[in-house]
């Protein structure tokens, strides 16, 4: 069983009359890399500076490898915990050599001076952070971004159980970032990891747990694929996200859905409810841009894995899903039936259309007076993509002849769509 490394109970911690940490308990298992994310303002620095016993909580305990932080020594703390603050201004002149040096003071008595030994440890710690170059350079006189990786040296020439960090990438360019992370990801196990971080895609990647704050309390706990998903980021940071799996790391990844705060109406102020005809990657331009212009969005049938479908249910689009590989079953159809009498207009994407698909067109038919609208950027909206011997482009001629739009691209879509606020096209 992993033994704790970090443990908090009950943390309060009060600026005056403010209430910062309010009853805050986490626990930490050795070996694992732990990201806290949150709001500005939502207890994330104080949290880490409580545990690394630079402010003491008005209630509550930390506990370290197993004991009260109250029973260490500065010194001997110093050696289970190393900090890099999210300040990295310092005013001393001292030179990058000597502030990495300045980790080894915990090990070293009252008189005695450091030994090739400890000029090893933080010579290593130099060159795991890019900063050897740096060694004879005034701290004074380097760029933040450079001071940042001198502080991570220093804290890692301490040799501790685990590094706390507050925005560790604050000041680093994105190269940097993944170099500096990837440093303290290689830590883990032999290191306990707890940083704070403002980027989610970078904690999603890196980290094993996160920790999500919101006004001074703990609201979520668990992997990044528990935490990070739409409803927690839109609870606590005010921002609808569309969450998607990364096709190369398998992590989520994060794109904000830039939302607007009310939906299209129709004239009797019944919101406009679009549904999306797609299938094998056309339809997620449309998807995204109808609901960021705030329609409400419905789409399929489309197979489970189809990248379509993977983009509606990122976006919390409704979508009638379908097994994969399989024709569109009764089942699926009802559901698309049942959809299409709610809806006010449809769009239908430049897909191919094949026997797994013809279905949907097929349906549309039972519906003449529904307003639907086709994509034809290349001016060619069907026949060239029809795979059915000819059925698809007969549909799609019945449509038009039912009174079907074509419009050669988004804002084009958008325009139509927008007349049906005023009625002038229902």
């Amino acid at each position: 069983m992993t033994a704790e490394m970090i443990r908090a109970e009950d943390l309060d911690v009060r600026y005056g009359d403010v209430r910062v940490l309010d009853a805050v308990s986490l626990a930490v298992n050795e070996g694992t890399f732990i990201g806290i994310l949150g709001p500005n303002g939502c207890g994330k620095t104080t949290l880490i500076r409580a545990i690394s016993r630079v402010i003491d909580p008005a209630a509550g305990a930390v506990y370290v490898d197993g004991r009260d932080v109250g029973e260490y020594s500065p010194r001997e703390l110093a050696t289970r915990l190393g900090a890099v603050p999210q300040e990295t201004a310092v005013s001393f002149g001292f030179t990058v050599e000597e502030i990495v040096q300045m980790g080894r003071h915990p090990y070293l008595g009252r008189l005695s001076s450091m030994k090739e030994a400890d000029y090893a440890v933080c010579r290593e710690a130099m060159d795991l952070t890019s900063t050897t170059h740096l060694a004879d350079r005034l701290i004074t006189e380097i760029s933040g971004g450079e001071r940042q990786r001198v502080l991570i040296a220093r804290a890692l020439a301490q040799q501790p159980k685990a590094m706390l960090l507050d925005e560790p990438t604050s000041h680093l360019d994105i190269n940097h970032q993944i170099e500096v992370l990837s440093i303290i990801r290689g830590l883990t196990p032999a290191v306990t990891v707890v940083a704070v971080f403002h980027d989610l895609n970078l904690a999603a990647y890196f980290c094993d747990r996160v920790i999500l704050m919101e006004k001074a309390k703990i609201v979520a706990v668990g992997t990044p694929e528990e935490v990070l998903t739409d409803a927690n980021i839109r609870q606590v940071f005010g921002v609808p996200m569309m969450v998607r799996t990364h096709p190369l790391t398998g992590r989520p990844y994060l794109v904000p859905r830039y939302e607007p705060a009310a939906s299209p109406t129709l004239s009797g102020g019944t919101p406009v409810c679009v549904h999306v005809v797609c299938g094998g990657g056309t339809g997620a331009e449309t998807m995204y841009a109808l609901s960021s212009q705030g329609y409400q969005v419905t789409a399929g049938v489309l197979s489970a894995n189809d990248s379509d479908c993977t983009t509606a249910e990122g976006l919390g689009i409704p979508v009638v899903k379908e097994s994969p590989f399989a024709p569109i079953s009764e089942g699926s159809l009802a559901e698309y039936t049942a959809l299409l009498k709610e809806t006010d207009a449809v769009v239908i994407t430049e897909m191919p259309i094949g026997a797994g698909n013809i279905a949907n067109l097929r349906a549309l038919e039972q519906f003449p007076a529904l307003k639907v609208f086709v994509l034809a950027r290349d001016g060619a909206p069907l026949s060239s993509r029809d795979y059915t011997g000819g059925e698809a482009t007969a549909l799609f001629s019945s449509l038009c002849r039912n009174g079907a739009v074509a419009v050669r691209d988004i804002p084009a879509l958008v325009a139509h769509l927008a007349s049906l606020r005023s009625g002038t096209e229902r």
